[in-house]
């Protein structure tokens, strides 16, 4: 199977499902100036990420199970941002038809309230510490290459989040959860058959070895609920209050 086959067998089905829970497609404009902002920030936070770890060799994909490249990535690689983004947005827009939101939930606060940008000042210096006291821990201990790259950049962004929207993010936890928890989960399981299908590999000296069902790396399932979770709850933040 190819990369573009995995996209068709796997994640058309789900799209096209998710398409009609969420109202078809009929979205109000704001929700889908809020989904096309997103994944513009999604290719744009995640593309030198990934593109960065094929690099390193971390991961990649065999020429003959993708079309073409964009840098070190598949364009196959780049409409999965997008599909996952899309799958994970379209399901939060169900449940909140699905679910009554919580009543009286706090709005997210402004980002240059003096409080937030203290808070910001202070996560910004933590990160770059971290970074520069563990600057050699990952060429010390090859293995935790990968968990080292995923936390340390996604990470602070799910900080961020709930500096400015902690309070409406815990009220809307089951929105948040739901759409994370069955979008990631099943990820997992489409990612477990591609990797046992070959249609892309990792590098095992890069990984720290455990593996779920003895084929995917655990930190391949962290991937898939920690962008699952941050692609949910900037939805619902980025939301205006009166659809939410």
């Amino acid at each position: 199977m190819s990369y573009s086959g995995f996209h068709l067998a796997f994640n058309l089905p789900v799209l096209l499902l998710l398409f009609f829970l969420s109202g078809k497609g009929f979205w109000p404009g704001e929700v889908v100036l809020v989904m096309i902002a997103i994944l513009g920030i999604v290719v744009a936070f995640t593309s030198p990420w990934d593109n960065w770890a094929v690099a390193r060799g971390i991961w990649d994909f065999p020429p003959e199970r993708i079309r073409f490249r964009v840098g070190k990535l598949p364009i196959e690689e780049y409409a999965f941002f997008i599909i996952q983004s899309m799958e994970v947005m379209m399901l939060s827009w169900a449940f909140l038809g699905w679910a009554k939101p919580p009543q009286g939930a706090p709005m997210p606060r402004w980002i240059g309230e003096p409080e937030v940008l203290r808070h910001l000042a202070i996560l910004f210096v933590a990160w770059v510490a971290v970074g520069v006291l563990f600057k050699e821990w990952p060429n010390r201990e090859r293995r935790i290459h990968y968990a080292w790259h995923l936390l340390f950049w996604f990470l602070p962004v799910i900080l961020i989040q709930w500096i400015v929207a902690g309070p409406m993010l815990m009220a809307y936890f089951w929105q948040v959860f739901v759409p994370t928890f069955v979008i990631g989960t099943y990820l997992c399981v489409a990612d477990w058959y591609a990797i046992g299908k070959g249609i892309w590999f990792f590098d095992e000296k890069q990984i720290t070895g455990w593996k779920i069902g003895g084929v995917m790396p655990w930190e391949e399932a962290a991937f898939f609920y920690i962008t699952s979770f941050l692609v949910a709850q900037t939805f619902l933040i980025l939301l205006p209050p009166q659809l939410r």
